[in-house]
């Protein structure tokens, strides 16, 4: 469905053109001056505005350039009641994609909104093609920097161990053995922590394991919201679960869709711990949901939260490596771009929507065709039962 805003200021025709809009399946929006529009754009974030030059206050060319200086930015189509078409062909400069002179056909807008909303398709997926790329690539730059770093990390390791027997051996006062020991335990946690950064790098580029374990995502949930249940009932947060009856019966890799999941529901956590920790600033029910169904030959899955939410100008940079929201020392901005390498190798997608104050919703979305091969088959069983 694509989502459409009829930006005029005269309220009948807008209000007539958006209902005939929508008899025709399109979610759509109206707005009567250019300051409502940007607000909206802001706030609704429509695929495709529709938008009359002539306006009072901020006219439709000045609408135009705030609504493209938006990230993301819909695509616009003009209405010109200007014969000599002027001002139409400075707001294709502008960046508009197409104009109509009014009055128009409806069936000529419907057109053109679907060849609006197909360039914009199209440019999606060349970003994606890009994304996966650059990912592709800084993964295997990833997996050689880590190996390298791994092998003299571990050389580190052995020598405090080596270091700590020494020490056993000698006749040291207390106080001084004590203060080695504990500068070799430091040493022993921070190259610890190297190695865990390590590991995530390697998981950039990610290979699927066809023969590992298998479960369903409603009983790996329920494993993950385990292993959270102190800090979930500390947060007072309430849990929302709705799964389809054929997503609870399929068979899914079960390490790829933990890494996925656990990264998911601990940023939603964490973006929910951020509203608690506003105080008396905001007062809200703090609520995580956890959904699923099959559709359409694809499995959806999305985790929603009513957290602190993501600001608009972050969402497209949140999959990057290394990129993090988070203070210096609580995150090293790995998780979603190891979430985003598992989805892709699966041939999927994962996206977020977000409005700041309201929370976000993470959606991923894989064909059915990649999980078909489980779809009969649990965890292998032992050689000794499949003689029998």
């Amino acid at each position: 469905m694509v989502h459409v805003l009829v930006v005029d200021d005269e309220r009948d025709f807008a209000d007539l053109l958006a209902e005939r809009l929508r008899t025709r399946g399109m979610e759509v929006h109206t707005a009567y001056s250019g300051q409502e529009a940007l607000d909206l754009v802001r706030a609704l974030a429509p695929e495709v505005v529709v938008l009359d030059i002539t306006m009072p206050g901020m006219s439709g060319l000045e609408t135009l350039d705030a609504v493209k200086a938006e990230k993301p930015s819909p695509e616009v189509i003009l209405l010109t009641a200007d014969s000599t078409l002027n001002t139409a062909v400075a707001g294709m400069k502008g960046g508009a994609r197409d104009y109509l002179t009014k009055p128009m056909d409806i069936e000529t807008l419907v057109a053109a909104i679907g060849e609006a909303e197909g360039r914009r398709m199209e440019s999606l997926s060349r970003q994606r093609m890009a994304e996966t790329a650059k990912l592709a690539a800084l993964g295997e730059l990833a997996t050689g920097v880590a190996h390298e770093i791994n092998n003299p990390l571990q050389v580190v390791l052995n020598e405090v161990g080596w270091i700590e027997e020494l020490l056993l051996e000698a006749k040291l006062e207390e106080s001084a053995q004590s203060e080695i020991m504990a500068s070799l335990e430091l040493v022993r946690s921070q190259a610890g922590r190297c190695k865990g950064i390590t590991s995530k790098l390697l998981t950039l580029r990610c290979a699927l394991d066809k023969r590992g374990a298998t479960t369903c995502l409603p009983d790996l949930i329920q494993t993950l919201l385990k292993a959270r249940h102190e800090r979930i009932t500390a947060l007072g947060v309430r849990i929302e679960e709705n799964w389809s009856q054929e997503l609870s019966g399929l068979q899914v890799p079960a390490s790829e869709w933990e890494q996925v999941l656990a990264n998911v529901i601990d940023n939603a956590l964490d973006a929910l711990e951020a509203v608690q920790s506003a105080g008396a600033k905001i007062t809200k029910e703090l609520v995580l949901g956890l959904r699923g169904n099959i559709a359409e030959g694809e499995m959806e899955v999305a985790v929603q939260d009513s957290g602190c939410g993501i600001e608009e100008h972050l969402l497209t940079r949140i999959f990057e490596p290394f990129f993090s929201t988070k203070e210096v020392g609580k995150g090293i901005g790995l998780g979603l771009a190891i979430c985003h390498g598992i989805i892709e190798a699966m041939r999927g997608s994962i996206s977020v929507r977000s409005t700041p104050g309201h929370g976000s919703t993470f959606t991923i979305k894989v064909p059915m065709a990649v999980h078909a091969h489980n779809e009969h088959n649990g965890p292998e069983e032992p050689a000794s039962a499949k003689e029998e």
